[in-house]
């Protein structure tokens, strides 16, 4: 019996090649299955389950879903929920890709394909984007969680891949005309190049955040940094700070106003929202008094201080979750929206100005200006809206700050139980080396792709556009990461926070360039 399963287990054996095959149907069965979603799609028109509306939000499921059992299996004495993680990871896979795949259809329907099927390729806009991106997570993470030992790494890459695909649900998914300039048989190349590559990088953050676990770095050095971009995300919620929660101790939103085509689109105009404000503050509060703890401890090693810290940072989460509520109640309940709106303290800003049609961006002209304003306002006042998509990026940056204060409290509870459980030091830091090495060809063949297009489009291979450097810097990054590893031998922790400086700046070329930076992308 022993020399048959001596032979069973060679390399070239019958058992193992079904072994190896099977190992690949958590990959194949969703993108085979998505495919026949297509099909159903084109030959069935759409129907109320072949809409990408309803497939985006069960991906959001199944990859929340996969995300909690992650997590559990890391804290659980067996692995009984792993396979099961796998699957529901696979599924959310499947519906992610079956929903880009309709929203193709979708986008060909609507101009009744009168022009070649690539130009309908769903890369128009961030909310394009975004799907793809999180598919590109999904597809990583699958392909590395099909090994046993391996399925920790989706108890984050899966949560943060559910929080991209709730950004683009926020963003909204109107389809857009796509300026002449940009249709392009290059645009479908350059941006799938760079969703799939952001998805990668999403994975590589995951595994070098748990390699850092398994290190043995403090918990609250963590929560130090979650606390620092908490706070930060609260002293600058509004456009660039300039309806600052510190300086007005209120939140502030801005509406979603009726368009010239019966649509509605974000306006630059914010609405005060009741209760959400002071229980940010509080929780601004509580995360500076988190910092002060922290950082004390750090330096004078204090176990009281690092309780305390604890104590706060947990309370802050609390009111993070609250004020959430609150908010999401207040846009679902809130009327009269008009009345909310303080034109005068608001006329000062320049895209109010410029929004109303101002041919001279001055604060001189507001007098001139406000007339119009007002008659605007009792004209579109009843149709004005509360929306998630009026500021998908702070929605996106609260709900991070959620996610990551939620991930560092879980983390502090029975650390050395989930240090135990991870895969080791040397298995974690090689799949950081791998995801970061395809990351870094992903990016360059972006930049590549993205000059080849920039040529066609404007005449120009490089213009330093805000999209353009932001992604050249993401790049030089990962550069740095393989450079520092090769030429100087650098591994281990070190690598491991080159890839979370990485995977920050592509998720700022992603997200912020889009919306805080003028430049030449359609959606920036």
């Amino acid at each position: 019996m022993s020399s048959i399963s001596q032979v069973n287990a060679l390399p070239g054996s019958k058992p193992g090649i079904k072994s190896d095959i099977s190992q690949w149907i958590p990959v194949a069965a969703p993108i085979l299955g998505a495919l026949l979603v297509v099909f159903l799609r084109v030959t069935m028109g759409q129907t109320s389950f072949l809409y990408d509306g309803t497939l985006i939000v069960l991906a959001v499921i199944a990859y929340s879903f996969a995300a909690v059992i992650g997590l559990i299996e890391l804290y659980a004495d067996q692995t009984v929920l792993g396979r099961w993680g796998l699957w529901l990871a696979s599924s959310g896979l499947f519906f992610n890709i079956a929903s880009w795949g309709t929203r193709w259809v979708g986008a060909g329907d609507r101009e009744h394909w009168a022009r070649w099927v690539f130009r309908y390729v769903p890369f128009a806009n961030l909310y394009d984007l975004s799907l793809a991106f999180a598919m590109g997570a999904g597809l990583a993470t699958v392909i590395i969680c099909r090994k046993k030992e391996q399925r920790a790494i989706m108890g984050i890459s899966m949560l943060l891949a559910s929080l991209i695909l709730l950004l683009a649900i926020f963003i909204g998914r109107a389809f857009i005309d796509l300026p002449p300039v940009l249709d392009s048989y290059w645009r479908p190349i350059h941006v799938g190049i760079a969703s799939l590559s952001y998805g990668v990088t999403l994975v590589c953050f995951s595994i070098a955040v748990l390699y850092l676990i398994k290190d043995g770095v403090k918990i609250e050095a963590m929560a130090l940094f979650v606390a620092i971009f908490g706070v930060g995300v609260y002293s600058c919620i509004g456009r660039f700070g300039s309806f600052s929660l510190f300086s007005q101790f209120k939140y502030s939103m801005d509406v979603l106003a009726p368009t010239q085509e019966g649509g509605l689109s974000p306006a630059p105009l914010r609405v005060d929202i009741p209760w959400v404000g002071p229980l940010m503050l509080l929780a601004a509060l509580l995360l500076l008094a988190a910092i002060l703890c922290f950082g004390w401890d750090y330096y004078k090693n204090q176990t009281n201080l690092k309780r305390y810290g604890h104590m706060a940072f947990r309370s802050a989460a609390v009111l993070q979750l609250l004020s959430i509520v609150a908010l999401f109640y207040q846009m679902a309940t809130l009327t009269n929206l008009a009345s909310r709106i303080d034109l005068r303290s608001q006329m000062k800003y320049l895209d109010a100005i410029q929004y109303f049609g101002s041919k001279q961006a001055t604060f001189a002209n507001v007098p001139q200006v406000m007339p119009v304003a007002q008659d605007w306002l009792a004209q579109a006042g009843p149709r004005l809206t509360l929306g998630t998509s009026s500021n998908p990026v702070e929605m996106g940056a609260i709900l991070s700050l959620i996610v990551l204060s939620v991930l560092v409290i879980l983390f502090s509870f029975r650390t050395e139980r989930v240090i135990a459980r991870l895969p080791s030091l040397q298995k974690l830091d090689g799949l950081v080396y791998k995801t970061a090495a395809i990351s870094f060809t992903g990016l360059a063949l972006l930049l590549m792709t993205g000059a080849v297009w920039a040529n066609e489009s404007w005449g120009r291979y490089w213009g330093w556009d805000s999209k353009e450097t932001g992604a050249f810097v993401a790049w030089v990054a990962y550069a740095g990461f393989l450079h520092t590893r090769i030429a100087h031998g650098w591994s281990g922790r070190k690598s491991a926070y080159f890839a979370i400086a990485g995977f920050l700046l592509v998720i700022f070329t992603y997200l912020g360039v889009s919306y805080l930076l003028p430049g030449l992308h359609s959606y920036a």
